[in-house]
């Protein structure tokens, strides 16, 4: 169970495209297997049956043509039986010696030799007398002739009552013209037929050639072949020449074509699968043997099957070809509805799924630009919101500059007119009037950094006449950066925290310091104070706006967030700080060479 979890796992978290592959894979290779064995089996079944039907025709042709040579040599036995009666009765009855009358030896071999002539198929014949004398149809018969008389064969013709007996396929170096040269014997009694009084023997050989020969024509394949078997298990004839008068070893073999009453089987010899069929002659002891190894009549079925494995697999390959085909169809839409999904999930929603179809995957495809049609207005909607909400900080901002700064100065512009220090009523006075023009600026919310920066010298010149004996002041502001943009009230805010959170609680003598420059991309406004500074826990409060001065925490956050608004996230503020040591407020602007948004 663990395992099919685990592959059924696997299996769904695949691609589409890979499943539809995986699920094709199965469903062409199992039939074309179960084809290729199924075809297999049958063919084999065909094939052998039909090789069976054949060897059962051929063996019957064959047998039949052997036992007709058999019948030819018997034939001509009894037809010298009655030629060499005539020719010894009549050659007897004048008294004649057949040991000294060379007319009678040369009529007995004519007759011999005149009986090859009418029966072809015996090779070769000799005639012995009562006196152990031999004729024969060839010289070489009559060599040996005392081993001949003293011979079983002549012993086992002598048991006859003049009867064709047959001896077993062998090789003699008597009675026969070649002795390296097996022969299948024939032997009669020869008697007077008047009297019954022995006249002789008679020998006839068949060459075990002239029998292998009738089935060296019978095509069985180049691995099958014939043999001829003996009631003893002796193979008496074989188109395997090395086999002829070999006992079979195999006792199964053996046992089988001598006693099963069945003519085919298929057995295992020397460790090959072998079909046997035996056909038993009518009129002897023989046994006609054919023997094909399995693999010699499957090899047309190994042809066919892999014929039908290489289709096979052209159809797989088709079949993957099309189960790609219809993935790409079915997958591509959806891998470019995933991609889109991707991009969305980075942030990007300026994405258009392109699919027109009509299906499920293009009713998604329509949904999801549905779904980042209304995304954007959403977007927009709150960019809207948020920028307007901006406009009322900033708006809240000034009108919390306005009557808090206002009636401050004004305090000093009285109390400097109580001094009669007219002179530093005028400048105060003209201080006040440029900083709220500034803080007005035709109500634009982008500006020069010139224009910020006179701001916030107004700012800090009425503030030095207000703390005297608080802090100094120092701009160093680069030229080349002074058209760039800047969202207004941005620099003040963070003067008025140093001045009043910083410089005042110190207790001594601060400076206010206002650097800017131009870096890589970049305009880097810097703000630094010696003041009481910021712990690491409150700096952090500040930039999160959970300090408990609200109005410093949301001074320093608006200032951030407009920034961030305007001119994007890589733009703000970065806070450093150390207490008793001071604060040190880096702002981050693009560079704008085109002047005023």
């Amino acid at each position: 169970m663990v395992g099919f979890t685990r592959i059924k796992h696997w299996f769904e978290n695949q691609m589409i495209r890979n499943k539809i592959i995986i699920m094709y894979l199965p469903l062409i290779i199992i039939p074309l297997f179960i084809q290729a064995y199924v075809s297999s089996s049958i063919f084999s079944k065909i094939i052998i049956e039909k090789t069976k039907k054949n060897i059962y025709d051929n063996s019957g042709l064959i047998i039949s043509r052997i036992e007709s040579k058999l019948e030819s040599v018997e034939n001509c036995a009894n037809t010298l039986v009655i030629t060499l009666n005539k020719v010894l009765v009549e050659e007897l009855t004048a008294g004649i010696d057949p040991m000294t009358d060379l007319n009678l030896q040369n009529k007995i071999r004519n007759q011999l030799s005149f009986a090859l002539l009418l029966f072809p198929d015996v090779e070769s014949v000799a005639f012995i007398d009562v006196n152990g004398k031999i004729y024969g149809s060839d010289a070489l018969l009559e060599y040996n002739e005392e081993k001949t008389i003293k011979s079983k064969i002549l012993e086992e013709i002598d048991t006859t009552s003049g009867n064709n007996i047959w001896f077993e396929m062998q090789t003699r170096d008597y009675l026969t013209t070649d002795k390296n040269v097996p022969v299948l014997t024939l032997g009669k009694r020869i008697v007077n037929i008047y009297t019954g009084q022995k006249l002789g023997s008679l020998v006839l050989n068949i060459k075990e050639n002239s029998l292998s020969d009738i089935y060296k024509k019978v095509d069985i394949g180049l691995s099958g072949h014939y043999y001829i078997v003996d009631n003893k298990g002796v193979i008496i004839s074989s188109q395997n020449q090395d086999d002829v008068l070999k006992r079979i070893d195999d006792f199964s073999l053996l046992g089988w074509i001598l006693n099963s009453n069945n003519t085919t089987e298929i057995m295992t010899l020397n460790g090959i699968k072998v079909l046997v069929a035996r056909n038993r002659f009518q009129n002897s002891e023989f046994n006609l043997v054919c023997q094909i190894p399995l693999n010699a009549l499957t090899s047309e079925i190994k042809d066919i099957t892999l014929i039908i494995v290489l289709i096979g697999i052209a159809c797989l390959l088709f079949a993957l070809w099309i189960a790609g085909k219809l993935s790409r169809l079915l997958v591509e839409p959806i891998i470019k509805l995933s991609n889109n999904m991707s991009k969305v999930k980075e942030g990007n929603i300026d994405v258009y799924c392109d699919i027109t179809t009509s299906d499920e995957i293009g009713l998604l495809a329509s949904g999801f630009n549905t779904m980042i049609k209304r995304i954007k207005l959403l977007i927009d909607n709150v960019y809207k919101e948020q920028k307007k909400k901006r406009e009322y900080e900033l708006a809240l901002i000034q009108s919390q500059i306005k009557p808090h700064f206002l009636y401050n100065t004004l305090d000093v512009i009285y109390v400097l007119a109580e001094m009669n220090k007219i002179d530093g009523v005028k400048k105060t006075t003209k201080a006040l009037a440029d900083f709220y023009r500034s803080v007005l600026s035709s109500g634009r919310e982008i500006i020069t950094i010139e224009e910020e920066i006179k701001m916030v010298k107004e700012y800090l010149f009425i503030q030095k006449i207000r703390f005297p004996d608080v802090f100094d002041f120092e701009i160093d502001i680069d030229k080349d950066i002074l058209k760039n943009c800047i969202v207004k009230l941005t620099i003040q805010p963070i003067v008025e925290n140093a001045i009043y959170h910083g410089l005042r609680k110190k207790g001594t003598f601060g400076n206010v310091v206002i650097k800017g420059y131009s870096s890589n991309d970049k305009i880097i406004i810097k703000i630094i104070d010696d003041g009481i500074g910021v712990s690491e826990e409150n700096l952090k409060k500040i930039l999160e706006n959970k300090n408990i001065d609200k109005k410093t925490s949301f001074g320093i956050c608006s200032v951030h967030d407009r920034i961030r608004l305007f001119f994007g996230e890589k733009y703000g503020l970065d806070i450093k700080s150390k207490p008793g040591e001071g604060t040190e407020v880096t702002i981050s602007l693009p560079k704008s060479e085109k002047g005023i948004w």
